[in-house]
């Protein structure tokens, strides 16, 4: 009996066990199930957005949507960059299984070989773009295809409708549609516009799947520019100073024409001749705002304006003129040679004396000749923020040597600008008030109207009565002075004159190399355009014998085209006209529909005048050995990008 109760025992505790891990495992299942069904529930109730999101992403790609880069144009609504819509055509060979045969397709529509797509098809690479910038017509074949592993990405590319006309001052864009340089820099944010971007459902096979294309942010084209630039006129500017740079041999030059009133720069042309080739082309910069240069006597408009305006001096005041003058242990001396000489201030002016100018520079002083190269906009910047622009170099009084009153009223230990040039003249043309020069007319929002942009506040530097005077000296220097070849037939036209030698890059300066510029305004009664010429390199060397025609050429032009009445009488700086040999290598442009008067091949105008004129020369001066003598801050001058320069007239 206890036996069989022993036995009996150890098989109920068996079954007890049995029972317990069957119940056991009966809680594990339950729990599994439960937390599957949780988990369940989770997936396709609770998260069910976010799992959809996974299973979108793995047959979905995101793309880049290129914003088209806004336009620029001339002041009339003519193209002078534009972006144009294009496309990339990409493949993705990785799951392009008939390479030969998508290629055999593709041939005729990209008009590229079978072989040579071929071979692309069967890089070993997710990414290859077999075709660059294709325009919507072949885009459009290329989709029909619906070939595996071949897609379209949109694309832009930025073409010049005008070739290379103004190309220095509207710049340049990169290959990622960025601005590198000119106005295409300068308002790179505004141009870009903001990209957007779209996603693409695409099947296994890489095709994308019609109806899968969904945008997610709309790209936003970039605004346009309308600048004041005149296309016509700036093709007539770079006509007239690229004839005159292969005539007189020179190496680059650079013409700016104003509208006297506003500031409004109308054309702005930069040009260098390829020594090589002898064929004039755009300068690779704007030199009107990047070429720093001693600018010689056509700085002596500072010291006049200043004495005029303090009473120093009056157009009829007398003046001794010796053969030479010593500051400082320095000697210097006219253009010219004489002996004693008495002038009137008016022909001080118009024969470019540097004696008389020193002398007349003395009385003034050094603290109020300062004042006024600054109050002129010498050594400061233009306003118009153009990349690049210099400043100009202008020593502080302080750092005056002991000659520089009479080194620095004639141009010398003074770097500037061309475009400052032609702002110090624009200033006596508009009276006396200083009006800072602009580019940008109007900002054009995409799909809007043109939003005008507000111009600089202006400053008068010297009253109506100077300006008056000063004009009328000016005008002399055309009558019978040394700017004799930039009368308008017509207009009454005041100028200045200069000539200026160019550093060689070893501490001195090029005996045959120079600077030749020519600044003025007209009418002169009733100014309406400011324009200044700067000619590097050329031969002859002086602004009036290469810059003032070139002056006279455009400044008839530019008066004709925008109806400015002639003067009183025919003008009395009026000349005879000359014919003008448009030889260069640029090419006219045109535009679909619609057409534009150049004038190319007809401009006349540059006279010449009786009278007594000028020998013109460059001003020198002389140490005790000889030698010339180094303006103060020659080395920080010379340092410069640019060109600088030492004698002057």
């Amino acid at each position: 009996m206890s036996g069989q109760s022993r036995g009996g025992a150890g098989v109920s505790r068996s079954r007890t066990a049995a029972g317990h891990r069957l119940a056991a495992m009966r809680v594990v299942v339950v729990a599994a199930f439960l937390a599957l069904g949780i988990r369940l529930v989770m997936v396709q109730a609770l998260s069910a957005s976010r799992y959809s999101a996974f299973g979108s992403a793995e047959v979905t790609s995101d793309v880049t949507v290129p914003a088209l880069r806004g336009g620029i144009y001339d002041r009339s609504g003519r193209p002078l960059a534009m972006s144009v819509a294009l496309s990339n055509v990409v493949a993705d060979p990785l799951i392009i299984h008939d390479p030969a045969a998508e290629a055999a397709k593709l041939a005729p529509v990209l008009g590229d070989s079978e072989a040579t797509l071929q071979a692309q098809l069967s890089e070993h690479s997710g990414y290859v773009v077999i075709a660059h910038l294709v325009d919507n017509t072949v885009s459009s074949k290329v989709a029909a295809l619906a070939l595996p592993g071949i897609n379209l990405l949109a694309a832009s590319e930025r073409v010049d409708p005008a070739g290379s006309i103004a190309a220095p001052v509207v710049g340049a864009v990169g290959s990622q549609g960025t601005g590198l340089a000119g106005l295409e820099y300068q308002y790179n944010a505004l141009l870009s516009g903001k990209p957007g971007s779209e996603q693409v459902q695409m099947a296994p096979g890489g095709i994308p799947l019609p109806g899968g294309t969904r945008v997610s942010r709309p790209a936003v084209p970039g605004s346009g520019l309308e600048l004041t630039i005149d296309e016509p006129l700036q093709y007539v500017t770079d006509q007239a100073l690229g004839a005159e740079l292969l005539a007189s041999h020179a190496a680059s030059g650079t013409a700016v024409v104003m509208d006297t009133h506003t500031g409004a720069i109308l054309a702005m042309a930069n040009l260098v001749v390829n020594q090589k080739t002898r064929s004039v082309q755009e300068a690779p910069s704007n030199l009107a705002v990047t070429q720093v240069y001693e600018p010689g006597s056509v700085f002596k408009i500072v010291t006049f304006s200043a004495s005029l305006q303090d009473g120093i001096i009056t157009p009829s005041t007398m003046f001794t003129i010796p053969p030479y003058l010593m500051l400082g242990g320095w000697r210097f001396h006219d253009a010219w040679s004489h002996g004693t000489i008495h002038l009137p201030a008016i022909q001080v002016l118009a024969q470019s004396s540097n004696i008389g100018t020193i002398e007349i520079a003395e009385a003034l002083g050094k603290q109020r000749l300062a004042r006024q190269i600054a109050a002129m906009g010498f050594g400061l910047p233009t306003g118009l923020h153009f990349p690049g622009a210099s400043p100009g170099i202008v020593n502080p009084v302080a750092n005056w040597s002991v000659s520089a009153i009479g080194s620095t009223p004639i141009g010398q230990d003074t770097g500037v600008t061309a475009l400052q040039v032609v702002d110090a003249m624009n200033t006596v043309a508009d009276g006396g008030v200083f009006v800072p020069p602009h580019l940008v007319r109007a900002i054009i929002p995409p799909g809007g109207q043109p939003r005008p942009v507000a111009r600089p506040r202006t400053r008068r530097v010297f009253s109506q009565a100077t300006a008056s005077e000063l004009t009328r000296m000016l005008e002399q220097v055309v009558i019978d002075g040394t700017g004799v070849k930039a009368p308008i037939p017509g207009y009454s036209v005041a100028g200045k004159t200069g000539t200026a030698n160019i550093p060689n890059g070893h501490g001195g300066y090029e005996a045959n190399g120079y600077m030749a510029t020519f600044t003025g305004f007209a009418p002169a009664e009733h100014p309406a355009l400011s324009a200044v010429v700067a000619i590097d390199h050329g031969w002859p060397p002086y602004g009036g014998s290469i810059a003032a025609p070139v002056f006279s050429e455009v400044m008839r032009y530019a008066l004709h085209h925008y109806g400015v009445p002639t003067s009183p009488g025919g003008g009395i700086t009026g000349g005879k006209t000359r014919l003008v040999p448009f030889g260069l290598e640029i090419t006219a442009p045109t535009y679909p529909g619609y057409t534009t008067s150049t004038g190319a091949g007809t401009s006349t105008g540059a006279g010449t005048s009786t009278g007594y004129t000028a020998s013109e020369g460059v001003a020198a001066s002389a140490g005790p050995s000889g030698r010339r003598s180094p303006a103060a801050g020659r080395a920080s001058i010379a340092s410069s990008a640019g060109y600088v320069s030492k004698k002057r007239r």
